[in-house]
């Protein structure tokens, strides 16, 4: 299909563009899947590489189509390699003497940035921070001339920094998939000479604006205004920077002026405060954003303005009371998410309203609370995360432990260190913003002391937290919160608050409704699963695992994952690993429902799966509710009211299925009726129905743009077949391209015109052209009435490669504002610390299924080897014989992750693994301990001892007990921990 630029915008908007200084440049560009000799060259002929519009990932058509490899390495079945992007644009013969800038919002893995030939200085290699350069002296003004812009992307992996062997541990599928490509918006500043920095410190070493509030009481705020001012001129300059704060009504509400002498090619710092009668604070319940707008004046004139977001609010972190903001306690609930934010027929990138399409799911089910893991959030998930209210933890880039494969490396540390400083100055003015997260595990003493100095450094006046996940006893120095696994509280001796990083990291797929859906009934996962369940098991789970952090002293934190993703995958059987909320092309599962129950504060019930069972069906009903009593009822007979537990789920046993109507009515103490809900057993598949979905302007002509489309198939009235499951068959026309969907357990799905019904619905996606037209989609199920639908694609205004056009967010919902409250009362006890038996291992965390028995002192013989097994220790050595240990459960012995047990020993000591013989050894035990010739026996079977020896306030993460294996016949491994003897 032949692509053309429109060149249809009304003369208003092209007057609109003469004026502006930031302009999108997202559009129309070359781009070719190998490396290219000469590609950076101006004048080479790129006419048969193909048009492409950004966001762009080279990764769209080759993923979330293959099974997980297993071993948390997620999909690598993908391209990956170095490619080439070029961009032709034009700058008006006006602007010349004005200064031009570029910024990357990221690139990955890394990238070269060339103009008009020539090589900018500064390779990007980080993959998700915001990037620019200084494009001025090499650009040609003119309409008749033309600028050439080239970028070498490459996502090879591994992916070792440019010169060295040092890999970079963040550029991994364990940790994010490896999508290539300029994934992020991409925009052009014109600024005149006398202008207001970018916060782009790589490659440009400026700052930026630097906003915030202060002295913050019940009436008053002092908000501070710091601008980074340069002047390129030849001679010095004197200035004023202007900065008014605007309400969201658009009215000045404050207004400040700093004036300095600003020398030929200097940079200095201007500030100004003031102080605001008043202020609405910000806060999940109220997202209230004011905007400051910075303008600089000389002689007069006007020469550049910025606008900054400014959120009023302040809060803190107890390790007794938990959560506080503006005074109120809140408990944090929410997820953790990858940066990638990964959607299967598209990859990594895709238009900023679909990012929101996100924060709309998420606030429905009463989210408050994000935190990306384990590298930065877009800028986009950023200010969508000030606009809908959601809490952050933004960190810079990792995987986890230190920085090439646990180990510290100086070159991918350097690099590291000076990502977490480009995302500091880029993101330090959002008020969603509340902690930095300076690693994904803790980290040596000289890079805590690094990361936390640039944090201090360059946002003093954040009153923002810095935290490490699983933080040792050497982080005690360095971080104000600590982060935890499955309900862990590392630290919790040292007083530190807990803020929850990855609770509930179980897998279910939405298809599987539950093992009397028919088709279902003998459902497993793959052999060597972390996880067997379905999605109605995953679902209730919720509950049980929500208890984690429920405690008052917990701050509360992220279910982990949102959505399901290429990465870190466990299950081979998935094109995806399944721990997401909701699924690939983010349609819910029932997990989605019943968290919706936990994290809202209105009223809730939710009956967890459908009413569609063969005839003779009894199984036990699942209802999730926050009420405190639910009543089920069935073709309107009562069936009693559920037996509660886990605070939140109603079990109603034996429940015989009959064809008509269940419903759930939810109860508050007073035996009033407060929430019901109600479902229905659907007619035969009768038709096939399509919804379309367009951002909030419409589908744009643009070459990225998306419409998703809906695919469900209903009976004669209208209701959706929860348990179909078949073959449908897609046909378009018109300047689209088709990108299409997945099926979550079938090899080989995406990018075709067809897929299968999951669960009686499935999503798809189409994408833009450069050409406006009308799209016309039909879908046929044999032997069901088919349906299409039409779409109409709308002109974008583009001029000389430029568009004026910058891309739109949606606006959260403000809500009412609450009242300011007390803060953390001074005379409530500190949080209970439960007594461990052991006085030599602390801050033990487990992130398994099983129920453990924990930390046992002074093992002896007799005593209980598994909390799950009548196995008892029938001999033991010295010198593990009155050892500590740990009561771990023997079920676990198949369950496969990289930080299954974490704990803090507190004296030098010698650590000891007893391991099965009738296994192969885990890559983490061969590492890390050295095998001796001692054995201990686990019901009647020979275990192989491996030691270590550690120093006191060493912190250990073991693994699982089996790597890619899944031998059942054998048992788990033991660990002890005895104090050295001098």
């Amino acid at each position: 299909m032949t692509q053309k630029i429109v060149h249809n915008s009304p003369s208003h908007q092209i007057e609109k563009m003469k004026n502006q200084h930031k302009f999108n440049l997202n559009t129309a560009w070359k781009f070719i899947k190998e490396d290219v000799n000469e590609a950076s060259n101006p004048h080479f002929d790129d006419s048969n590489w193909e048009t492409v519009s950004l966001p762009h990932t080279f990764n769209d058509k080759d993923t979330f189509d293959n099974f997980m490899e297993g071993g948390h390495n997620g999909e690598r079945s993908m391209y990956t390699g170095k490619t080439w992007y070029r961009k032709t644009f034009q700058l008006e013969e006006i602007d010349k003497g004005k200064k031009v800038f570029i910024e990357f919002e990221g690139a990955r893995q890394a990238a070269d940035v060339y103009i008009n030939g020539k090589k900018l200085e500064g390779k990007s290699e980080n993959g998700f921070i915001p990037f620019g350069y200084d494009l001025t002296p090499y650009i040609h003004f003119g309409t008749d001339k033309e600028n050439v812009l080239a970028v070498m992307v490459d996502n090879t992996f591994p992916y070792k920094a440019e010169g060295t062997d040092d890999v970079l541990s963040w550029h991994d599928s364990h940790w994010h998939p490896t999508h290539g490509g300029l994934w992020r918006n991409v925009y052009l500043h014109l600024k005149d000479k006398l202008h207001i920095t970018l916060p782009l410190y790589s490659f440009l070493k400026t700052q930026g604006t630097y906003v915030y509030a202060s002295d913050i009481t019940d009436n008053t705020a002092t908000i501070t205004v710091e601008a980074e001012v340069a002047n390129e001129y030849d001679t010095a300059k004197q200035v004023d920077c202007v900065s008014d704060v605007f309400d969201r009504d658009g009215n000045i509400v404050l207004s400040m002026k700093d004036t300095r002498i600003v020398e030929a090619g200097k940079k200095i710092l201007f500030r100004s405060d003031a102080q605001m009668k008043h202020p609405h604070r910000w806060s999940p319940q109220y997202p209230y954003v004011y905007t400051v707008k910075t303008k600089l004046y000389t002689e007069g004139e006007l020469t550049d303005d910025t606008e900054t977001p400014l959120g009023i609010r302040t809060f803190e972190f107890t390790s007794d009371q938990g959560f506080f903001i503006n005074g109120q306690p809140l408990k944090l609930k929410g997820w953790g998410q990858r940066p990638t934010n990964e959607w299967a027929g598209l990859g990594a990138a895709y238009p900023n309203w679909m990012h929101g399409f996100m924060f709309d799911l998420m606030k429905d089910a009463g989210g408050n609370f994000i935190r990306w893991g384990h590298s930065a959030g877009a800028p986009v998930d950023i200010e969508l995360a000030d606009k809908y209210g959601l809490i952050t933890i933004q960190p810079g880039v990792d995987g986890e432990g230190s920085t090439v494969g646990g180990v510290y490396s100086d070159v991918a540390y350097k690099i590291r260190a000076q990502a977490f400083r480009d995302m500091i100055i880029y993101f330090r003015n959002h008020p969603s913003i509340l902690i930095w997260e300076g690693g994904n595990q803790s980290v040596p003493e000289p890079e805590a002391k690094t990361l936390r100095a640039i944090a201090d450094t360059w946002d003093p006046n954040g009153m923002r937290a810095y935290a490490h996940r699983r933080s040792n006893l050497t982080m005690a120095d360095y971080i104000d919160v600590s982060i935890g696994t499955e309900g862990s509280w590392e630290l919790k001796s040292k007083g530190k608050p807990i803020v929850e990083g990855e609770y509930n990291r179980e897998e279910a797929a939405r298809r599987v409704w539950d093992r009397y859906t028919p088709g279902y009934e003998n459902y497993e996962t793959s052999p060597g699963s972390a996880y067997n369940l379905t999605s109605e098991e995953f679902a209730k789970n919720q509950a049980k695992h929500f208890e984690k952090i429920s405690h008052p002293a917990h701050c509360g934190g992220a279910n982990w994952i949102f959505s399901d993703s290429t990465s870190h995958g466990r299950v081979y059987s998935e094109v995806s690993r399944v721990s997401g909320q909701v699924d690939g092309v983010m349609l819910p599962k029932e997990a989605f429902f019943t968290t919706k129950t936990i994290y809202r504060e209105d009223p809730q019930v939710h009956i967890i799966g459908h009413w569609n069972y063969k005839e003779g069906t009894v199984k036990d009903i699942y209802v999730m509710s926050n009420a405190d009593e639910v009543e089920l009822f069935v073709n309107g007979v009562s069936q009693g009211f559920g037996s509660k537990s886990h605070s939140y789920l109603f079990t109603f046993e034996k429940i015989h299925w009959e064809s008509g109507t269940i419903k759930a009515l939810a109860y508050n103490q007073n035996k009033e009726g407060i929430a019901v809900q109600e479902k229905k057993t659907t007619g035969e598949a009768a038709a096939v129905k399509l919804t379309p979905i367009t951002g909030p302007e419409g589908f744009k002509a643009n070459g990225s743009d998306i419409v998703l489309l809906d695919a469900e198939v209903v009976d004669a009235d209208g209701n959706r077949v929860p348990i179909f499951e078949g073959h449908i068959d897609f046909t378009i026309e018109g300047p689209a391209i088709w990108r299409g969907g997945y099926n979550s357990g079938k090899e080989g799905s995406t990018n075709h015109t067809y897929l299968d019904i999951e669960a009686g619905i499935n999503r798809v996606a189409i994408r833009s052209t450069l050409t406006v037209g009308v799209i016309q989609i039909t879908a046929v199920v044999d032997g069901l009435k088919t349906d299409s639908i039409s779409v109409e694609s709308i002109p974008v205004p583009i001029e000389h490669g430029l568009s004026t056009e910058l891309p739109s967010l949606q606006e959260g919902k403000l809500g009412e504002e609450p009242p300011i409250g007390n803060g953390p009362s001074e005379s409530s006890p500190l949080a209970e610390t439960e007594a461990e038996e052991s006085q030599l291992i602390t801050d033990f965390s487990y992130s398994g299924i099983e129920e453990v028995g924990g930390v046992k002192g002074t093992v002896n013989i007799g005593d209980r080897i598994f909390i799950d097994r009548e196995y008892e220790f029938q001999f033991l050595m010295e010198p593990i014989l009155g050892s500590d240990y740990i009561q771990l459960a023997n079920n676990e012995k198949n369950y496969k992750a990289l930080d299954l047990i974490h704990f803090t020993v507190t004296k030098e000591a010698d650590v000891y693994i007893a391991h099965d013989d009738r296994l192969s050894r885990p890559e983490w035990l061969l590492e890390d301990f050295n095998e001796t010739k001692r054995k201990v026996i686990v019901d009647e079977t020979l275990h192989t001892v491996f030691q270590q020896t550690v120093q006191a306030g060493t912190t250990l993460t073991l693994g699982g007990n089996q790597d890619e294996t899944n031998e059942t016949n054998c048992n788990m491994y033991v660990v002890f921990v005895k104090e050295t003897v001098s």
